[in-house]
């Protein structure tokens, strides 16, 4: 099986010497590589194994890439995959190591996000399918939104932006202050040749830790996300129909013309 040690600059470097054009990558590829091409690396770092670059090409230009994290203080580890109706790439990262690159088989997917989710300390549970929506959700007022925007774009830290709210709901201010192991899930699909979809599509969640339990975050890019309380369970009913929605879509790019 192909396995190789290198950084995402690297891997964007020998794209460019290949002159795999940008278009064709994952937009979240496209973003870490900046829009420019990466610095000048020596000949000595140049791939010259075919595996190796088959590897590493496939993973850039996957059109379904499934993204998790687990967050607990400084340290992330995070798991990037290549979806594929067969076979999936990998490119794992801890901390500021280079990223280790290698492939598995499609059934083997859920099993390793599984384990890198275990390694967290989160109690996770079987899938619980009946995800909570809407009427379940705490969020913020308006006036508690515009406090907490306002501390957030004076540079104040998150826990103390929410810690400062008046009358916050206690399991919201848990929920919105937690500094236990956070995950977070994000499915980037894309069709460079537009037949599948026109434009690229994001699609993320977040869980954190608090002193009370596992809260799920929607919409976590915003100053006000609606929370959740939730069971381990949460995680993985969203793990698995989220990576079938992106193995379905590789597949429907690869019945289109856009195999890679």
């Amino acid at each position: 099986m192909t396995e190789l040690i290198a950084t995402v600059e690297h891997a964007s470097q020998w794209a460019h010497r290949r002159r795999v054009p940008e278009a064709s990558w994952n937009p979240v590829y496209r973003a870490l590589a900046g829009g420019t091409a990466p610095t000048r690396l020596p000949a000595s770092s140049e791939l010259t194994d075919d595996a190796d670059l088959e590897l590493v090409l496939a993973q850039l230009t996957t059109p379904a890439l499934l993204s998790v994290a687990v967050t607990d203080g400084e340290q992330t580890h995070r798991l990037r995959i290549g979806l594929d109706a067969v076979a999936a790439t990998v490119e794992e990262a801890a901390a500021d190591l280079p990223s280790r690159w290698s492939e598995l088989s499609t059934p083997e997917v859920p099993a390793r996000i599984i384990r890198l989710l275990e390694d967290s300390g989160v109690d996770l549970a079987p899938a619980e399918l009946s995800i909570k929506h809407g009427a379940n959700a705490l969020r913020l007022s308006p006036a508690q939104s515009r406090i907490a925007y306002t501390a957030l774009t004076q540079g104040v830290s998150p826990e103390g932006a929410f810690a400062a709210i008046p009358d916050l709901d206690d399991t919201l201010r848990d929920a919105l202050t937690a500094t236990g192991p956070r995950i977070s899930l994000a499915l980037t699909l894309h069709d460079p040749r537009g037949r599948v979809t026109e434009r690229p599509v994001t699609w993320s969640r977040l869980w954190v830790t608090g002193t009370n339990g596992l809260y799920r975050l929607d919409l976590p890019a915003r100053p006000a996300p609606a929370v959740h309380r939730v069971g381990g369970g949460d995680v993985l009913g969203t793990l698995l129909p989220v990576l079938a929605q992106g193995i379905r879509f590789a597949a429907a790019c690869a019945a289109a013309g856009g195999a890679r």
